[in-house]
């Protein structure tokens, strides 16, 4: 059996290539550019980098879920509390009892 020498195989999709889809291409590595993709693939391949970004992200989550949730319970409890001057006795009782009671840990500062 004799040995063939292997030939080389030129790719005829590179000649092939229209001008319509080189603009389609062109545009794409604009839109990776725009996107800033080489600075998203270099914090990947960096731990480091993707740690810190990561740990900064979930202290400013958490601050904020922090800072969100003290207005939530301030709103509620000034809701509770007009609730509790405004309706009738039954309810308004109960709305102004839970106020207090919302609002208890607070009258020391």
């Amino acid at each position: 059996m004799a040995k063939t020498k292997p030939t080389r195989r030129t790719s005829s999709a590179s000649k092939n290539i229209s001008s319509s889809d080189l603009e389609v291409i062109h545009e794409f590595a604009l839109s990776l550019e725009r996107g800033r993709f080489t600075e998203y693939a270099e914090v990947l391949m960096n731990t480091k980098k993707l740690l810190w970004k990561s740990f900064v992200a979930g202290l400013g989550r958490g601050f904020g879920a922090v800072v969100g949730a003290t207005i939530v319970v301030a709103l509620l409890a000034g809701i509770l509390a007009w609730a509790g001057s405004s309706l009738p006795d039954p309810f308004g009782d109960f709305f102004q009892q839970t106020g207090k009671t919302i609002q208890a840990p607070n009258q020391g500062r």
